[in-house]
């Protein structure tokens, strides 16, 4: 009981961060939003790729190369409308950020995820979501078709991720309360979950819940 009070009680300080998206507030140029989407992904890869260094399951290593890919994908998308990605985007060690909020958000999550496997696929699902947060808000901008078409692509693929999380948290018999979408949301978007949907493979019981090394 107290573990799960802690834990709510860092989740809620790591979103309080971002109660309200920042795009269309304080990241009002087209420039703004696509460098923090950019190391938004390389957040969440950094992050996946650190807790598949605590947890004996192959779910974190596989998400984690997506958000590879995804971090390739907007700085394609930056280089096409001329807009300069630095290099120390990519070159920043594992869990450093130019944005301060990511930055912050980086650590409170990493602290959240390291309780037990069940917390990092729950603070895993609750990144997704803020994604898919950040995602809608930014289709919502005046944007070209290439724009749109990367944000919805990575938009289908947060969805699905979040799914898989939602996912294992169900076959280990725990439950998830959403934190920026609305309980119809949540529900319109897990509630065909099969034990096939998404990847098919990965063993959500990860190998028991053994850690790997300390964090």
């Amino acid at each position: 009981m107290k573990k799960t009070l802690v834990l709510s009680i860092l989740l809620c300080a790591a979103f309080a961060l971002h109660a309200q998206s920042l795009i269309g507030q304080q990241l009002k140029s087209k420039e703004s939003v696509i460098l923090y989407l950019v190391e938004q992904e390389k957040l969440a890869h950094d992050f996946y790729r650190s807790l598949d260094t605590i947890w004996v399951t192959d779910i974190f290593n596989r998400v984690a190369n997506e958000e590879f890919e995804h971090v390739g994908k907007l700085s394609a998308v930056a280089a096409e409308l001329m807009i300069n990605v630095p290099n120390h985007f990519n070159e920043y060690p594992m869990g450093q950020f130019i944005d301060s909020k990511l930055r912050h958000l980086y650590t409170e999550l990493m602290i959240a995820a390291n309780f037990s496997l069940e917390d990092a696929y729950r603070t895993s699902a609750n990144l997704e979501e803020r994604k898919m947060y950040d995602l809608k808000m930014a289709l919502k901008e005046p944007n070209f078709e290439l724009e749109n078409l990367t944000y919805k692509a990575l938009l289908i693929g947060s969805e699905d991720n979040f799914k898989v999380f939602i996912r294992a948290l169900n076959e280990m018999n725990s439950g998830y309360t959403p934190i920026l979408m609305s309980p119809s949301e949540f529900e319109a978007l897990t509630k065909n979950i099969l034990s096939n949907d998404a990847w098919q493979s990965f063993d959500s019981s990860a190998k028991s819940q053994n850690r790997i090394g300390l964090f």
